[in-house]
């Protein structure tokens, strides 16, 4: 399999900042900014890293050949000093860090998603650092209807918005393409679909569910999606950062990287569900795609009269059943992307390791009659 050396060439001696450093994207993006030889990483996030983060990133260092320094800074991008704080002596910025799913009080998307993409643009006004890589969502796109094979240019950014994680999105990527300038050169990048080990929310929640004998596929279960397997993802992230140079035709735009072919949805999950020892949903009758909706427009009303957020929603439906595939070539003639790993080399480093990692804590959990988180 490809090396992670490749891209973000001026990453020998970079000082970075890596908001949402816990995630599945940040953590892996910190990692492979040292691998390719980073001088520094001050990591921001709400939450502390755990233990196998910071051995990951140990590890890392000393396979970037380098002295890396890693600073691990708990902070909150709602409080702008410490934010402020966060952007001192770096030459790049890798924000990373949102409030996502449909779950939350509208006010904290704002507070997180726009606001404190706000704070972090300040903080690299304040502090001089001339390079911006901004971490956004195709959902700022979605109407509702199939995407099927478009480039960012044929996806305008809607005037309503499906979630507010998307208006709030596309609420912060306006600010940081507004924000570029000769002194504050700015990109933002988007992932479609991102997977990986270490996933706390896309594989583990649908797995949950199919191991609990409650998953039923939505539709005919055809729709084509793309995919991004993480390592991919953080590779586009470094490219955009590469693309930041008075003249690229990068500056201030939007771009989407994914895996190289686009994936039959229902398949590839339930190549994991069977991978885990689950029954193959496709042995099992389908959800019509008009009832589901149906019945996500029910629980949107439930929900909108009690306060109450139930999981099944129209958006999850929609996003369920819909063609999500996208043209990457802008991504590769501007930020010059070219995926490492293939979606057949991804997929299987990730099912492994749900197979070794998340499913006997799974087991474990059902087999003590308790609730999975």
């Amino acid at each position: 399999m490809p090396t992670t050396k490749a891209g973000f060439k001026e990453a020998q001696g970079s000082r970075n900042l890596v908001t949402g450093s816990s995630g599945l994207v940040g953590g892996r993006l910190v990692e492979m900014l040292f691998e390719r030889g980073a001088e520094f990483v001050r990591c921001f996030d709400l939450k502390p890293a755990d233990d196998g983060l910071k051995q990951r990133v140990a590890d890392a260092i000393k396979k970037g050949g380098r002295k890396g320094e890693v600073e691990w800074v708990v902070g909150n991008l709602t409080k702008k000093q410490e934010v402020l704080d966060a952007c001192s002596g770096l030459t790049h910025i890798f924000h990373i860090a949102a409030l996502v799913g449909p779950y939350f009080p509208k006010a904290l998307y704002y507070d997180v998603n726009y606001q404190g993409t706000l704070n972090v643009l300040d903080g690299a006004r304040e502090h001089k650092v001339g390079k911006f890589v901004m971490s956004s969502s195709p959902s700022t796109r979605f109407t509702g209807v199939d995407i099927e094979g478009k480039r960012e240019d044929e996806l305008p950014i809607p005037d309503t918005f499906l979630q507010t994680y998307a208006e709030t999105k596309a609420m912060g990527e306006k600010a940081v393409s507004a924000a570029c300038c000769d002194s504050l050169l700015t990109v933002s990048v988007a992932p479609h679909q991102v997977y990986g080990p270490h996933d706390l929310l896309f594989l583990p929640n649908l797995l949950s569910t199919a191991g609990n004998g409650l998953l039923r596929v939505f539709g005919g279960g055809e729709n084509i999606c793309s995919f991004c397997y993480v390592d991919n993802y953080c590779h586009g992230l470094m490219c955009g950062a590469d693309a930041l140079k008075k003249g690229s035709p990068a500056l201030g735009k939007f771009y989407i990287v994914t895996d190289e072919k686009p994936q039959k949805f229902w398949h590839v999950l339930n190549s994991a569900i069977v991978a885990m020892g689950f029954v193959d949903l496709f042995s099992k009758f389908k959800l019509p795609a008009l009832f589901m909706l149906f019945l996500g427009h029910i629980c949107d009303l439930v929900s909108f009269v009690t306060g109450k957020k139930i999981k099944l929603n129209v958006f999850a439906v929609k996003m369920l059943t819909i063609h999500r595939y996208f043209d990457i070539s802008n991504a590769k003639r501007d930020l010059k992307y070219k995926p490492l790993f293939t979606f057949e080399e991804g997929w299987a480093v990730t099912c492994d390791w749900f197979k070794s990692n998340w499913l006997p804590k799974f087991q474990a959990t059902k087999k003590g009659g308790k609730k999975e988180d």
